[in-house]
Formats: C-alpha cells, sequence, structure tokens
C-alpha cells in the first residue's frame, strides 16, 4: 500500500532498516519507534506534518506490536507501506517578515494563553516569571518553565514552546539565535517521547503544516490566509494548536529579545 504522504523527518528515519515497536494507538494515529527514531503512522484526518506517514486507513496494531521496516516498505502488523510516497518539507517565512508577523499577530491571534498548572494567574497569560524569561531573551529558562506542563497527548506548555521554537528559528540569521541553542531546549525537555520528538522538530523549523500556513500568513499580511490556518490549527487536539498558535503570538510579540538567545 502506498501512503498519501511523509514528512521529511519521518522520511529520512525510514532509511534505516530494523526492527521497531508500537509505542502508543489512537485513533488518528500510531507512534512507532523505528531503528531511525519516533514516527507517527496517520491517517488524512491528522495533518501534514514532519514526523507524519500519512495513509488511508491506519492497520490494526496494540501498543508493543512488532514493526519493521526494510528497504522499500514499512510493515506494522499484516499490513506493509512502501516507502515511495512524496515527500513534505515545510517553509519558514524570511527572518525580514518577522516585523510585519509581529503587528497581524497582535491584531489578529487571541491573547488567551492555555492553563499550564504553572501557579496563580495562570490561564488568562503566563505568570509574570514565565513572561520574563521570554522577554529577556532567556529561551533556555522559558522552556524549562513549560516544558511537561498542562493537559494533552503533547502537553500544553510543550506546544506552546514548540510555538516558540518555530519563530527562533525562523529568526536564526538575523542576529545570535543559534540552532545550537534551540536543539539544546528541546533534547532536554522533561516531557514525553511524543511531545520531545515534536520539539525536536520544532526546533529545526519544522512542525505542523497549519502552523507554518499561520506563520507565513502573517509574514505576508494575508489576514484571510491567517484566519483559515488559525481556524484548522484550533482543530488539531484537544489543546495542541490553541497552545502552538499561542507560542507562535508570544514569540513574535517577544521577537526584539528572543533575537539575543
Amino acid at each position: 500500500m502506498r501512503p498519501v504522504d511523509v514528512g521529511v523527518d519521518a522520511a529520512r528515519m525510514l532509511r534505516v532498516p530494523g526492527p521497531g515497536v508500537v509505542r502508543a494507538v489512537f485513533s488518528k494515529a500510531l507512534y512507532l519507534r523505528v531503528p531511525g527514531g519516533l514516527l507517527a503512522l496517520a491517517t488524512t484526518e491528522v495533518p501534514r506534518g514532519p514526523l507524519h506517514l500519512r495513509v488511508d486507513a491506519l492497520p490494526a496494531a496494540q501498543p508493543g506490536g512488532p514493526v519493521l521496516v526494510d528497504a522499500t516498505a514499512l510493515r506494522v502488523g499484516r499490513r506493509d507501506y512502501r516507502l515511495d510516497a512524496p515527500v513534505w518539507s515545510p517553509r519558514l517565512p524570511p527572518p525580514s517578515s518577522l516585523d510585519r508577523a509581529a503587528e497581524a499577530a497582535a491584531g489578529w491571534l487571541p491573547e488567551l494563553a492555555p492553563r499550564l498548572d504553572l501557579g496563580p494567574g495562570d490561564g488568562a497569560e503566563l505568570p509574570t516569571g514565565v513572561r520574563t524569561a521570554l522577554r529577556r531573551g532567556d529561551l533556555p529558562a522559558f522552556a524549562a518553565s513549560v516544558w511537561g506542563r498542562g493537559p494533552g497527548l503533547t502537553p500544553a506548555g510543550d506546544d506552546v514552546l514548540a510555538g516558540v521554537l518555530l519563530v527562533a528559528r525562523a529568526a536564526c540569521g538575523r542576529s545570535g539565535t543559534t540552532p545550537h541553542t534551540l536543539q539544546r531546549c528541546a533534547d532536554q525537555a522533561r516531557t514525553n517521547e511524543v511531545a520531545r520528538a515534536f520539539l525536536a522538530c520544532a526546533a529545526r523549523g519544522r512542525g505542523i503544516e497549519p502552523a507554518h500556513d499561520l506563520l507565513l500568513g502573517l509574514a505576508a499580511g494575508d489576514r484571510a490566509a491567517v484566519g483559515s490556518a488559525a481556524s484548522r490549527l484550533r482543530a488539531v487536539g484537544s489543546s495542541s494548536g490553541a497552545a502552538l498558535t499561542y507560542g507562535i503570538r508570544i514569540a513574535l510579540l517577544s521577537r526584539s529579545t528572543l533575537l539575543r538567545v
């Protein structure tokens, strides 16, 4: 069976042959640990993403079930998926467009923070200490404050951090922001393996498709594109899309200090 498409990071993982295991099973996705890393075998109800191998229907599977990658296919249970699917790779806006993106984000994206169980005042906005870390450009301190916090398969705090990392990666090259710093924020995250895998992608500038569409729409000053992307992003998970949107917003509004990471 030929998949619909495969994310750029998943495609790289699937070039490493060997046995693997089903790590988690959900209605729209299976998370598979293969020799190359952790990837998501997902239905087309899930947006394109760097870790996603998207298919029309999921196979029957249980956590701990066998997986095998060989030269031509991924085998999950009794079903084989060919490894010749079109590869999806996302784009980021250029650093020169981030000022315009920030102006659009301030007017077009909601201010409400997701609840992360960080202390008094959490829910309407991030607590003062967490906001201060981001505003002074201390991205590692900000990351340590939010990773693993809040509800969701990927905790809401990790989704906020993923949005911040995407913007920070877009800013790389404009100032002292370094990919090494961003990768360290992802690698050191005290969270589950699924969330950590998505954070590693965000540190490299890769997230799910609606997040990139949102950033590109903001950078272009295209309100219709922003509205469409934000709507699709809010539909992702119970809190993930909203938290990711919030992370993008606060990173853009903090860009003057974020660029000095």
